[in-house]
């Protein structure tokens, strides 16, 4: 009698909770973002240029709270690759980023 094929088992997929999501994002980051230096270079940026610079260019002024790297690349925090924006604003672009399209 010929031998059985095993049983094919397929790893199950681990669900990723968002916490561990942005533990493995801020891995990837040249500084977490508690880091002092992300911290003083972030603080820069916003005193430099104060308004969202993606409302701005829409005729709104929004105060920007965010600084997004604008090649996605965190490692690369030179200050022309640095845009200040508001949550909103870097909301849509990250997820626009990473292949999320909008519900309108």
């Amino acid at each position: 009698m010929p031998d059985l094929a095993p049983i094919h088992n397929p790893r199950q997929t681990k669900h990723i909770t968002d916490k561990e999501r942005a533990k493995r994002r801020s891995d990837k980051r040249l500084y977490a973002t508690n880091h002092r230096t992300w911290r003083k270079l972030r603080a820069l940026v916003l005193m430099e240029e104060p308004l969202c610079r993606q409302c701005k260019s829409e005729g709104q002024l929004t105060q920007a709270n965010e600084v997004d790297h604008i090649d996605d690349d965190s490692f690369n925090n030179q200050r022309n690759n640095l845009a200040p924006l508001c949550k909103p604003c870097h909301s849509k672009k990250t997820a626009k980023e990473h292949g999320f399209q909008p519900n309108e």
